[in-house]
């Protein structure tokens, strides 16, 4: 796989800076998503004004002491009741998505979730941080998408359930 993108880290992304001090040190990211995962999230995004979410599927690793995730595939049930501003899943979505999980992705782990903020920038809502406390291992991370703005972060939070930026990279695939 080849990198293609270098995201976000405390909040500057892919700035000079940030790229040089990565290239000094055997720099590990804390999560690597394929493209075409990222851009099927990114398409459901753009095609829903509501909020919508879903899992993240994958493994975690480590490297030197560092834990970090590859994300290899997402799930999505339409069991989700959609707002402007919020999303949540009904009764029974997240059973589908397990079930999902293990005959789509047998090998993979729950690595965390996602959901959009349409037009509201990429940040962790107090309900979202909510949500990352049952995403309790120290890989999970939250993705966040505004496909109005055109922007995505990925984050995790603290023990004193601060959220913070969290760097990835865009993988794909050679040909």
């Amino acid at each position: 796989m080849n990198m293609v993108d270098d995201g976000q880290n405390k909040g500057q992304p892919g700035t000079k800076q940030h790229i040089m001090e990565m290239k000094k040190e055997s720099y590990v990211h804390d999560v690597y998503i394929n493209k075409k995962i990222l851009d099927e999230i990114e398409a459901r995004c753009k095609n829903n004004k509501y909020e919508i979410i879903g899992m993240l599927v994958g493994n975690a690793y480590k490297y030197k002491g560092k834990e970090y995730v590859i994300i290899t595939g997402h799930l999505f049930s339409e069991q989700i009741e959609k707002h402007p501003i919020f999303t949540q899943v009904i009764d029974g979505a997240v059973g589908e998505m397990s079930i999902k999980r293990d005959t789509e992705f047998p090998e993979s782990i729950i690595t965390g979730w996602w959901h959009s903020h349409p037009n509201l920038g990429v940040f962790l809502s107090s309900v979202d941080i909510k949500t990352m406390e049952m995403f309790n291992r120290g890989f999970h991370v939250a993705l966040v998408v505004d496909p109005v703005r055109n922007e995505r972060a990925f984050f995790k939070i603290d023990d004193e359930k601060h959220y913070h930026y969290v760097s990835y990279a865009v993988l794909k695939t050679k040909k």
